[in-house]
């Protein structure tokens, strides 16, 4: 069923129009002037598949967001055809940006996508009620889809994460996209069914676990209604094969054609070529600069600054530096798939 119906939504992809509805706590237009509010809460949802990359956030020197660099990354992915952009995921260094910070960044993203993809926005915090702020926010702006991992500094059952998702999805009008596996927490089929059966903007479930069978089993514990997204760069192409009907990608920062390429080709039947394009590119590239969590930001902002996307590939300070013989190396993949 997902794989029928987000083929058929590739078609639509180069007729998105940016949408945003009024708050439900404002009132009035949150749209840009000029722009129309007219698609429906079903039609949102339609239009989320795809290659879906999680953008870096570039910073200066001084670790103040770099809006230049920004700006250029945006035009980057999208010219090189990925169906959306995610800001603030773990990618975008979320957890170490200050809430004045996040939302600069997403007024740039934002503003600088000008409707051509839809934009998600992560609101990933501890807090229900900061995250629903920050949600109202990213719609307030024009955001398409909010974000959100579990709660995560403290620890919670099923009861905390329904009640911490139902507040993020009744703040705003827009889809929502749940993270399974972020910070480590899986979210049960029961509690998926639960929130798809109680929350009618979730719209996707993002996976983050080294278990890639599970993606096809979304469809049946939600009744159809949460669309299954991967959400590992190391095992996207294997959670496509299962039935994703759409991923995430840090990597997707620095191949976004061949990410989309490869979902696309997945998605007609063309597994071989799929399969071309993630051993001869993907798979040597994620092998250095995804070994592991801790330097994989990293990796990427090192990567999109050598090929002058960036400006800096400076993080904030909790980032550990990359070691010598990881940059080495990541240095030398890129030259092996023609990058550098």
């Amino acid at each position: 069923m997902w794989r029928k119906r987000w083929t058929v939504a590739n078609h639509v992809r180069a007729d998105f129009q940016r949408i945003a509805l009024p708050g439900k706590e404002h009132g009035g237009s949150t749209a840009k002037e000029g722009i129309k509010v007219d698609d429906t809460l079903s039609e949102r949802k339609e239009k989320l598949y795809g290659n879906h990359v999680l953008t870096v956030t570039p910073l200066t020197s001084d670790r103040d967001i770099d809006e230049d660099s920004t700006r250029n990354l945006v035009d980057f992915v999208i010219d090189r055809d990925v169906h959306g952009i995610l800001a603030l995921g773990s990618t975008g260094e979320v957890f170490a940006l200050t809430e004045a910070e996040r939302k600069e960044y997403v007024e740039i993203v934002v503003d600088q996508t000008q409707g051509r993809v839809p934009v998600g926005v992560g609101v990933n915090d501890s807090s229900s009620d900061r995250a629903a702020q920050l949600a109202r926010h990213a719609q307030q702006v024009g955001a398409d889809y909010i974000f959100t991992c579990p709660p995560y500094y403290h620890p919670h059952r099923a009861e905390g994460l329904y009640r911490h998702v139902g507040h993020i999805c009744d703040a705003v009008d827009l889809p929502i996209m749940v993270y399974d596996g972020g910070a480590g927490i899986e979210i049960s089929f029961e509690l998926l069914g639960r929130m798809a059966r109680d929350f009618p903007n979730l719209a996707c479930a993002k996976l983050f676990l080294p278990y890639p069978p599970k993606i096809a089993k979304y469809e049946e514990a939600t009744g159809g209604q949460v669309a299954p997204f991967a959400g590992h760069d190391q095992m996207n192409y294997l959670m496509l094969l299962y039935g994703a009907a759409g991923m995430t990608s840090a990597a997707s920062c620095v191949l976004p054609k061949e990410q989309s390429e490869m979902f696309e080709l997945i998605q007609e039947g063309e597994v071989e070529g799929a399969r071309e394009i993630f051993l001869s590119r993907l798979a040597p590239l994620n092998s250095i600069a995804f070994a592991n969590v801790l330097q994989y930001v990293q990796c990427y902002k090192k990567a999109l600054k050598w090929m002058g996307v960036i400006e800096s590939d400076t993080c904030k300070v909790v980032m550990e530096p990359v070691t010598e013989t990881r940059e080495q190396e990541l240095a030398a993949v890129m030259q092996y798939i023609g990058l550098l």
